[in-house]
């Protein structure tokens, strides 16, 4: 069982230096920020300075020094090549992306009243995505609402921020200020990524989560998704504890599964299978490696008993690793009208896009031969390194390849509360089609 989350006050968190620094770019670099983009690599940086101090560091190799004292979450200042202001952002001395730009061609005060409005404009774009039957939905995502490296969900009033620079913890207290003030939640969660986490700037009684206002959640946060029951779990799941990305695509799918037999593999806690069975579906069946997320399945399953197709539905989880099983299942004969197949990210790094697109190969090689004739296949993929035309490529080729037929393709990607602010912020795309 995972330990409660301690509480802590962000005020109590260790602030900034204070120190402004001063950075030069490559003209690559410049041309990029010109264009608005939120990240400025360590690489692309040739000298840093501290504002004011007239002390210049040289950077060479992987690392670029800032003087004695500079710590993750100092505001850097980037100047063009004509020595004129042309961005600032948080600096994370510990990542590859050495500074998370929030502000492009002209100055801004970087604090509380800053993130309010940008939190305020982000909340302003999400429009209707947030209703009496949908009482979950991403608050802000990062650089594409220009809060580069933040991340904030609201699940019904608790809200969790995921960190994916240790640049952000300093400024811990003035962001939960701005969203205490516009959206009052009644719990603040805080989680990081793994690789930010792990690392030196990070508090270690901090890396398993925080709980920042209100009290801990015990057990799963409930909420509303499309007037279905979920539970989000912060401190066990994936993401902040939900899949909240997929929420179209889950209600698209529940639109063609009346009297269907279903298989979802990567099922997680089984999200897709809940729509499938609201949708009509006979029998759904959720495979995944882990136990806990199929017993959380059957959980969701069990929270939405009262809906007349959801209790009708034989819902049946598989525990192991989807291409065994997929194989062993097309050993036996077994036959599907829909296959929907949403694994995570097979690309952490560039070097492994090629086996990434290997991976999702093979996904739709073992597929295929489980969907009867006409049956729908929906393939998805999480990763901004593999591009959408390769990606619907490498699915049309091997369906193709093994003798099939692919009708009624359709694309779809993110949802409205998930904008596409910058290229690498896209990552979600889903094939819809009929194999023949």
């Amino acid at each position: 069982m995972t330990p409660p989350a301690p509480n802590v006050d962000p005020a109590s968190l260790a602030k900034a230096s204070g120190r402004r620094l001063a950075v030069r770019i490559r003209p690559s670099a410049e041309r990029a920020l010109r264009a608005g983009h939120p990240w400025l690599f360590d690489e692309s940086i040739t000298s840093i300075s501290e504002s004011g101090r007239g002390r210049d560091a040289a950077h060479e190799g992987d690392a670029a020094h800032a003087g004695d004292g500079a710590r993750a979450g100092d505001v850097a200042v980037v100047f063009d090549a004509k020595n004129r202001f042309l961005a600032a952002g948080l600096y994370d001395p510990e990542s590859p992306i050495r500074v998370r730009v929030l502000v492009h061609g002209s100055p801004d005060e970087i604090g509380q009243a800053f993130f309010r409005r940008r939190i305020a404009a982000a909340l302003g774009r999400r429009g209707d995505v947030a209703s009496e039957q949908t009482t979950a939905f991403r608050v802000l995502s990062g650089g594409s609402d220009g809060m580069a490296g933040l991340v904030a969900d609201l699940y019904d009033r608790t809200l969790v921020l995921e960190l994916f620079s240790a640049a952000w913890l300093p400024h811990l207290e003035d962001v939960v200020a701005a969203f205490d003030e516009l959206l009052a939640p009644e719990r603040v969660l805080l989680l990081a990524a793994k690789r930010v986490a792990s690392g030196d700037a990070y508090p270690p009684e901090l890396r398993d989560g925080a709980v920042l206002r209100g009290e801990g959640a015990d057990g799963g946060i409930p909420f509303l998704e499309n007037g279905l029951r979920f539970e989000a779990h912060p401190f066990e799941g994936h993401k902040t504890g939900f899949y909240l990305d997929q929420r179209d695509n889950r209600r698209r799918l529940g639109g063609q599964t009346a009297g269907a037999r279903v298989l979802n593999v990567f099922a997680y806690t089984g999200a897709f299978s809940v729509y499938a069975a609201r949708g009509g579906a006979r029998e759904v069946v959720s495979v995944d490696v882990a136990a806990p997320p199929l017993a959380q399945a059957e959980r969701h399953f069990e929270l939405n008993a009262s809906d007349p197709a959801v209790s009708a539905c034989r819902h049946r989880t598989v525990k192991g690793d989807a291409f065994e099983v997929m194989a062993a299942m097309a050993d036996e004969g077994a036959a599907f009208d829909c296959v929907v197949v949403d694994p995570p990210s097979f690309t952490r790094a560039a070097r492994h896009r090629q086996g990434a697109l290997r991976a999702y190969r093979s996904l739709t090689r073992l597929a295929v031969p489980l969907l009867r004739p006409g049956g729908l296949l929906v393939q998805a993929s999480c990763s901004s390194r593999i591009g959408r035309e390769d990606f619907y490529a490498a699915i049309a080729d091997e369906v193709r390849a093994s003798g099939h037929s692919l009708t009624a393709v359709e694309h779809t990607g993110h949802p409205p509360d998930h904008p596409i602010g910058f290229p690498e912020a896209e990552y979600l795309k889903c094939l819809w089609g009929r194999v023949g």
